[in-house]
């Protein structure tokens, strides 16, 4: 490595550092926090005006060392921005390559077999659910009447413990569609906003695996909650899965429909 890249990597280094002390301050507060918290609380813990902490955090966030996240609150309301410390991340691009190409050699074969993997899964995890909360004498998402809106509160659960964040949007929404007989089909569909998903690497990489996976487990649910109902499988319902991956640069739309013939 010669002298002009030795210089060149430490300043590209230097960049992603804080470059004076009260940024390290903010830094140092976001990590030794763990969870999100936001700029508010940030201020009042530094004593320092909170437009002062904002713009230290979105250096910071430019930088990569701490990234943005939704914070709920319990009831009603918008959610605030957060932050939260990111850590040092493995490049396992060629990890996740040579697992792409080990589920098949065309991108057909891939996203079938990914799919029915995540199909297999959702219904592991959704049964061991159901058994856990039967157990313990709770009220699990069978006890939604409408074999839909089931399917989408327990999808919302389970992507939450998945690491993505979701959103489920309080009302459906109107939908139309053909059928494979070219049958005019109208219902309502369930979209879950994906706010944060934990494989955003891997899935824009290898979309017939990362999103296929998941579109795969949004199936198995609905099955599941199909199931529920006293049908075979969600096809016999006429419910749907679809999934619209990175509509945004850090969002993607799971969009759950129960469809039937409009005559």
């Amino acid at each position: 490595m010669d002298e002009e890249t030795v210089s060149t990597t430490v300043a590209e280094r230097r960049d992603h550092l804080p470059r004076n002390h009260q940024r390290e301050r903010v830094l140092q507060m976001v990590r030794k926090h763990g969870a999100a918290i936001d700029a508010a609380e940030l201020a009042a813990q530094l004593q320092v005006h909170v437009t002062t902490v904002r713009f230290h955090l979105n250096a910071l966030c430019e930088a990569g060392a701490i990234e943005r996240t939704r914070m709920y609150r319990d009831g009603v309301g918008r959610p605030r921005t957060g932050y939260r410390a990111v850590a040092e991340r493995l490049d396992y691009r060629t990890l996740a390559e040579i697992l792409a190409m080990e589920l098949g050699e065309t991108v057909e074969t891939r996203a079938r077999r990914a799919q029915r993997a995540g199909q297999r899964w959702a219904a592991r995890v959704a049964a061991s659910q159901s058994e856990v909360a039967a157990a313990q004498n709770k009220t699990d998402e069978s006890e939604v009447d409408d074999p839909l809106d089931r399917g989408a509160v327990l999808a919302t659960e389970i992507f939450n413990r998945m690491g993505f964040e979701p959103e489920l949007a309080a009302e459906s929404e109107p939908m139309a569609s053909l059928s494979a007989t070219s049958e005019q089909m109208v219902g309502r569909e369930r979209v879950i906003r994906l706010h944060a998903c934990p494989v955003r690497d891997l899935a824009r990489a290898h979309p017939e695996v990362g999103c296929r996976v998941h579109l795969g487990v949004l199936q198995g649910l609905l099955d599941h909650a199909a199931a529920a109902a006293g049908e075979a499988d969600a096809h016999e319902q006429g419910l749907t899965a679809r999934l619209d991956p990175f509509v945004e640069p850090e969002l993607c739309l799971a969009r759950l429909g129960a469809l039937r013939p409009s005559t």
